[in-house]
């Protein structure tokens, strides 16, 4: 049984927007799984086999024991039935307290078509007719991670303690380090952002996350102080 399981449409989806996130939460005893629907296999760097494997490393970094990958197909990725029926199947397996998906609302087809992927495997998961070879589950709650389009966030984690593990996990994937790491690349852009959203909470590195359910607070002096 997971606390948190994380959907990344392609490897490096998470480390990248809510790596921090996850570390920290390991850190603090959760148990945490990451589930990528596609092997990246479309990018201009690197292949399927290659990422799968840089997958592995950067979850040894973060401290994940659990990552799988459905390899629903990169640039293929659609939420139809037998795609939320998979994922569905993943969620019962290792029955999540949170879901934490992509808000994918911006150019690439598969973080749009993720977010929906989730959305709908977090219903079909908690469905009796819907047969699968494990028990029916509910997600108590189901979290976005921000990619390259800006939302306004329900709250922003703190992740300054956790950057350089963080850091460190998006450069196992070596073969997309020209990407990666040229100017203007994504991990300036990720910099920038986890600053930017950092700097709203007096932090210096924050990652931003929208619930589309209220949330639940018992004391919010201890939250808000």
């Amino acid at each position: 049984m997971l606390d948190m399981l994380a959907v990344s449409p392609h490897p490096d989806d998470v480390e990248l927007c809510c790596g921090g996130l996850i570390v920290k939460m390991i850190n603090k005893g959760y148990q945490v799984g990451i589930v990528d629907l596609t092997g990246g296999e479309m990018g201009t760097e690197g292949t399927a086999e290659v990422r799968i494997q840089e997958a592995k490393r950067a979850a040894e970094i973060l401290g994940v024991k659990i990552r799988e990958n459905m390899d629903l197909g990169d640039c293929r990725l659609s939420h139809g039935f037998d795609e939320g029926t998979r994922l569905a199947e993943v969620i019962r397996k290792y029955k999540p307290s949170i879901l934490i998906a992509p808000y994918g609302d911006d150019n690439h087809p598969d973080h749009a078509a993720g977010r929906e992927l989730a959305k709908k495997a977090a219903f079909f998961s908690r469905l009796r007719k819907i047969e699968t070879k494990h028990e029916p589950h509910r997600v108590g709650s189901i979290i976005y991670y921000m990619l390259h389009k800006q939302f306004e966030p329900t709250f922003i984690v703190d992740v300054t303690d956790v950057y350089d593990k963080k850091l460190e996990a998006i450069r196992a994937y070596k073969s997309q380090i020209r990407l990666i790491s040229e100017y203007g690349g994504l991990l300036r852009a990720v910099s920038i952002r986890d600053q930017l959203y950092g700097l709203t909470i007096g932090a210096e590195y924050g990652e931003p996350f929208l619930s589309d359910t209220p949330l639940k607070i018992d004391d919010p002096v201890a939250i808000l102080r």
